[in-house]
């Protein structure tokens, strides 16, 4: 891929404003935070079932997805702990 380099003009309070995301996002440069960000937008245009919403929407669910999982494995833990406990104590 080659690259083409793009001039823009623009305020001076937007690129202080961007060049504090670009540390924020831990980009190494302002023009990695101007490609982040044309990227995002491009992929929201160009893709109508993707909005920032539903970004969100299936990150949260994959949150509670994982928390989810986590609870059952927990459960079924002390289950089998509940087990050990009683065959411990039938030995005695």
């Amino acid at each position: 891929m080659t690259d083409t380099v793009v001039s823009v003009r623009m305020p001076t309070s937007l690129v202080k404003e961007l060049k504090q995301l670009a540390v924020v996002n831990h980009f190494k440069d302002l023009s990695e935070e101007i490609r982040s960000v044309v990227r995002a937008k491009c992929i929201e245009y160009t893709e109508p079932s993707y909005t920032p919403e539903l970004q969100k929407l299936r990150e949260d669910l994959s949150i509670q997805l994982d928390i989810k999982k986590k609870q059952a494995h927990k459960q079924q833990l002390m289950q089998d702990l509940q087990k050990v406990m009683e065959q411990l104590k039938n030995e005695k």
